[in-house]
């Protein structure tokens, strides 16, 4: 009995650490990864004493950390400590492949990432768990992004969409729309974005993540832009800039700023133009 308290409370303890490096990974990355080494260390001091499935998660959360750090190199290590341990939960096995994933695409190589994507999405499928196959969709066809594969990132993240349906959580229709939306646009279908942004209005609304509000606020204000509407654009751009101005950790600040920055000359040089 009193070795089974153990194990819990090493369990316990490990599962607290990992929870509050998760929380914070956008606000404060020192203690991000602060804690989730403290939680790896305490993971194989009592590696015995704990599920197999707890250890990967830490070695995962681990990883990530420094994949968001910019540690690539050790992050790659870490992960391939995490994907060497036999989790035996599906779940647990498709999140060390998206954290790899995600990895991969920071590191440019696509061809990989979208393999590992591919392997968890049938992790998620082989429970039933549409939730996690629409996230992986939407990470998925993030990745056919950044190769300029606009077809197969648009069935990406229309599947993904498909999958979530209406009654699903909000941040998640918001990600994987705001998304959808940005492939639209970057493949020259304005119509079908704007179609889309307005089908998805209503779940904007409700967002309460000052990030993703702003995200929604940016690709409306790139939608806008492109259409010609610079006005528009111009309030869109602001409303995003506050939002996003306000998150404690905003790495996307810097290419906002230069939005706004060319579209003040697009502004500029159209007042110049009428008055000639």
């Amino acid at each position: 009995m009193e070795s089974r308290r153990k194990r819990l409370a090493y369990a316990e303890n490990v599962r607290e650490l990992l929870d509050s490096a998760f929380a914070s990974r956008y606000h404060d990355l020192e203690a991000t990864l602060t804690l989730s080494s403290t939680a790896v260390a305490l993971a194989e001091e009592q590696r015995d004493e704990l599920p197999a499935d707890l250890v990967v998660a830490a070695w995962t959360q681990y990883g990530n950390a420094l994949k968001i750090a910019g540690s690539y190199e050790q992050a790659e290590r870490a992960l391939e400590r995490a994907g060497s341990l036999a989790a035996s939960d599906p779940s647990t096995r498709a999140h060390v492949l998206e954290i790899k994933a995600s990895l991969h695409r920071n590191m440019g190589r696509f061809e990989s990432s979208a393999q590992l994507l591919t392997a968890a999405i049938d992790e998620h499928r082989s429970i039933g768990d549409s939730l996690g196959e629409a996230r992986a969709l939407n990470l998925l066809g993030i990745v056919y992004c950044d190769s300029k594969d606009w077809p197969r990132s648009l069935r990406a993240f229309q599947t993904a969409l498909e999958l979530l349906g209406p009654d699903a959580p909000v941040e998640a229709l918001a990600m994987t729309g705001h998304n959808l939306i940005e492939a639209l646009i970057e493949d020259g279908r304005l119509s079908a974005a704007a179609s889309a942004l307005a089908l998805l209005d209503p779940f904007y609304r409700r967002i309460t993540s000052p990030r993703l509000a702003a995200k929604a606020e940016w690709v409306r204000a790139r939608l806008c832009r492109e259409l010609k509407q610079f006005h528009a654009a111009e309030l869109a751009y602001e409303r995003a800039y506050e939002l996003l101005s306000a998150e404690p950790r905003s790495p996307e600040l810097a290419a906002l700023s230069k939005e706004i920055a060319e579209l003040e000359v697009a502004l500029s040089n159209n007042s110049d133009r009428g008055e000639n």
